[in-house]
């Protein structure tokens, strides 16, 4: 097994909480579903924004997820997309964002506020 699918392996059971054998694994620090709901109640709903790119240019939205949960399949699959090995994949605690670098390319999943009527400015 390469370093490359070491870190995949890693970063598919810690940072985004599934295991490769098939096994659920609860990282500690994701989100729960309680605390999704509990952040949707404060801040009006949330999207999961899945985004690629290099560094310093710019990047592209993959797509926009209803939850963390429908999102983790094609974040995982994107991050497989990266072409350089893996040298950093982390999850932030306040937002539950999910990120993978490798080389000098990214993939990000990123909770956003979803807007739901015209804001006055």
């Amino acid at each position: 097994m390469t370093d490359r699918h070491d870190r995949m392996n890693h970063m598919t059971a810690c940072a985004i909480c599934f295991s490769t054998d098939g096994h659920h694994v609860q990282c500690p620090n994701f989100q729960t579903a309680e605390l999704a709901a509990a952040r949707e109640t404060a801040t009006g709903p949330i999207v999961w924004v899945l985004s690629t790119g290099e560094d310093h240019e710019g990047g592209e939205v993959l797509g926009v997820y209803a939850s963390k949960d429908a999102a983790k399949g094609p974040f995982v699959e994107a991050a497989k997309r990266i072409p350089f090995d893996l040298d950093n994949a982390w999850q932030d605690e306040e937002s539950g964002a999910v990120h993978a670098h490798g080389g000098c390319d990214w993939v990000a999943l990123e909770p956003h506020p979803l807007i739901t009527a015209v804001q006055l400015t």
